[in-house]
């Protein structure tokens, strides 16, 4: 599994935490201070926000739209559950609304 982050959470710390646990690298590179940035680590910059895109406009409109911001219940199963529910809920609706759409059009 990838872990995908911005670049606030750039430091060895975190992707050596990541190594422990098994898990890919998905963090974003920082240019380095007075140099210029590798092209491998543009493209890879690129690559990461592409697909963080997608999930980010998802998880940005459920804490808009369906108050994602705060969890009603306390504890992790409960909130999780809600999450899931939550996430459900916002594909059926897309779901619908592009069914209604190839339909009109």
């Amino acid at each position: 599994m990838r872990v995908l982050y911005d670049k606030g959470a750039n430091s060895q710390a975190n992707r050596a935490a990541l190594k422990a646990q098994k898990l890919r690298d998905g963090i974003m590179r920082k240019k380095p201070k007075g140099k210029t940035m590798s092209h491998w680590h543009k493209l890879h910059n690129k690559a990461i926000s592409n697909r963080r895109f997608v999930v980010e406009r998802a998880k940005g409109t459920l804490k808009r739209t369906d108050d994602l911001a705060s969890a009603r219940y306390m504890g992790l199963e409960k909130v999780a559950n809600e999450v899931n529910l939550k996430a459900i809920a916002y594909n059926l609706t897309r779901a619908a609304n592009v069914d209604k759409d190839l339909i009109t059009t």
